[in-house]
């Protein structure tokens, strides 16, 4: 009984450096088990000798290995601990230029657009007096200073912003900012927003057009 103390005590070693002392208990309670149940007698000779305390051993061993492995098996596979892995949100578009103010001392306007390049999103809309239109933002430029937002004009009693064409508001920041709109009018249409405004340097618009806007706009820094 010594030897078989000593075998159990170096097994529960082995153990607690590895730091399962839970796997322990399994061990107590697998032990325990094999030592109280009785063995049953089968009708044909028996062919071996009775289990040992060794054997004993090594079959809580077993025991134990089958009892990690099952629990290895129900670890998560992300790498952190429980629960499932975190998805990161969406990027928020970066804010392009928004607000609400005159601009040419007629033109009550509306502007919320974000993104740049030709990945810009919002709205345009202006009302002058009976008038108004309604522009699909898409695209953006800074030219000699000046911020060009542009896209295509989708609803329109204004006659020099028909529906189906481009429109583009030209900002230029400062205190007070200013600005002006560039129309396509009945020009055949650009082959794409950025087209479009290309064809505004073409015609010789200049920062020097622009007049100072009345109410509040909010610009990309």
């Amino acid at each position: 009984m010594t030897a078989d103390r000593e075998t159990a005590r170096i097994v529960r070693s082995w153990l607690r450096e590895d730091e399962h002392e839970s796997a322990g208990r399994v061990l107590d309670t697998v032990l325990a088990r094999l030592d109280t149940t009785p063995q049953r007698r089968s009708w044909w000779p028996a062919r071996r000798a009775p289990m040992n305390t060794y054997a004993k051993l090594i079959a809580a061993a077993a025991a134990l290995l089958v009892v990690a492995v099952a629990g290895y098996q129900l670890l998560p596979r992300n790498g952190g601990i429980g629960g499932q892995p975190t998805i990161a949100p969406s990027p928020t578009p970066s804010l392009l230029a928004k607000g609400t103010f005159l601009v040419a001392g007629s033109f009550n306007t509306t502007l919320d657009a974000t993104g740049s390049g030709s990945n810009v999103s919002g709205t345009l809309s202006a009302i002058d007096g009976a008038q108004s239109f309604s522009v699909d933002l898409q695209c953006e430029r800074t030219i000699q200073g000046v911020l060009w937002i542009g896209g295509d004009v989708t609803e329109s009693t204004y006659p020099d912003s028909p529906k189906g064409t481009r429109t583009a508001i030209l900002l230029k920041p400062g205190s007070p900012v200013q600005g002006i709109f560039f129309f396509q009018a009945s020009d055949p249409p650009s082959a794409s927003c950025q087209a479009f405004l290309d064809a505004g340097l073409g015609l010789g618009v200049s920062p020097n057009d622009l007049r100072p806007i009345t109410g509040t706009v909010e610009l990309a820094p």
